[in-house]
């Protein structure tokens, strides 16, 4: 299989269903009219909302690698059989324990490591120089040898002279967890691994489709490379997005409308102008009125300033809601995020 160069590596970002059919639920509920910026925000911080969708090139047969034992997602096999030997290669290996003869001789002592306490091997016995060099390369390489070697002591006591002869006489065989053949050490198990068990450690899969939440758990720099050149563009220019948000949504039955600025809102209801068939009363007629005049102090009335404002009049507020509520039904009156009031007329912020 060919390796998938990043520059090779076609991303595209997916708007996955359940997030919008929760939103579009949550906005034919509420009934006011919010930002698409806003909602596109609010979308891309969930884990779950976005999907990277990543393709080879058309004109050539790479695939995706993608480990079996983690679903981590390479773009060659050599870098997924590293993955492997790191990460997983105990889930290869299989030690069987076997008993052997123990060592003869006369050993009265054994030599103890005076840093970790750990039993090495007699002075007599013909690997001590070896076991003494690979303790201090494994345990103690921080400490010069010849201070190592100074607090290395013997031990005459009779258990611990029987401890390392029972040690030596069971040794560990490593042996193919998916064959059972036997190797020499480690290395030479993994390639066999490698040669006669590829379907074991990997597959290949022609499209990727990766949550936005587990890009930066990625171990292929040129995957992750991919999905963030993407992300950063949609980042900086948001207008496909946001198109694709707008088309979402107005497929499940949203409004989508402007403001005067160019800014897009979704929402339940489309604003409209009260036609000759509407009959409204009196104090909705002067609710549209308040709603559609300019701003006072660069804000437009909310249904507290209702409240107030009929209060005066000796209107109920439970009246004043109502009668708000009927508007934005029937799309008279619209009712943005921060809780203010709008209506077409000579002040309104709503595009025409």
């Amino acid at each position: 299989m060919k390796p998938v160069a990043d520059k090779a590596i076609f991303c595209t970002l997916r708007l996955e269903m359940p997030p919008l059919d929760k939103l579009a639920q949550k906005l034919k509920a509420d009934g006011r009219a919010h930002a698409l910026f806003d909602l596109w925000r609010n979308l891309v911080n969930q884990p779950n909302a976005l999907t990277f969708v990543l393709k080879p090139p058309r004109d050539t047969k790479a695939k995706f690698h993608l480990c079996v034992e983690c679903g981590q997602a390479f773009s060659g096999g050599e870098l997924v059989f590293r993955h492997f030997r790191q990460q997983h290669a105990a889930k290869a290996v299989k030690i069987v324990p076997k008993t052997v003869e123990p060592p003869k001789g006369n050993f009265q002592f054994v030599a103890r490591c005076g840093l970790c306490r750990t039993l090495l091997c007699p002075p007599n016995y013909h690997e001590f120089s070896a076991r003494l060099v690979a303790h201090h390369k494994e345990r103690h390489d921080r400490v010069p040898f010849d201070e190592f070697r100074a607090k290395v002591a013997n031990s005459n006591f009779p258990d611990d002279v029987e401890a390392w002869r029972k040690a030596l006489s069971v040794t560990e065989e490593l042996h193919c967890a998916f064959c059972d053949e036997l190797a020499v050490d480690e290395r030479a198990l993994l390639d066999h691994v490698r040669q006669a068990h590829a379907d074991s450690v990997e597959k290949t899969e022609p499209e990727l489709a990766i949550p936005a939440a587990r890009v930066r758990h990625l171990e292929c720099r040129d995957i992750r490379r991919a999905c963030n050149q993407v992300w950063d563009k949609e980042k900086k220019e948001p207008g496909h997005f946001l198109a694709l948000l707008r088309q979402s949504l107005s497929q499940r039955g949203l409004q989508i409308f402007r403001d005067i600025l160019g800014h897009q809102y979704a929402c339940r209801y489309h604003p409209r102008r009260p036609s000759e068939r509407d009959q409204l009363t009196p104090r909705q007629q002067e609710i549209l009125a308040l709603a559609g005049a300019p701003a006072r102090r660069g804000h437009k009335p909310n249904r507290h300033t209702l409240r107030d404002h009929f209060a005066v009049q000796g209107v109920a507020e439970a009246d004043v809601k109502a009668d708000a509520d009927a508007l934005v039904r029937m799309g008279l009156l619209v009712e943005l995020e921060n809780g203010q009031l709008d209506a077409l007329g000579p002040g309104s912020h709503i595009a025409t």
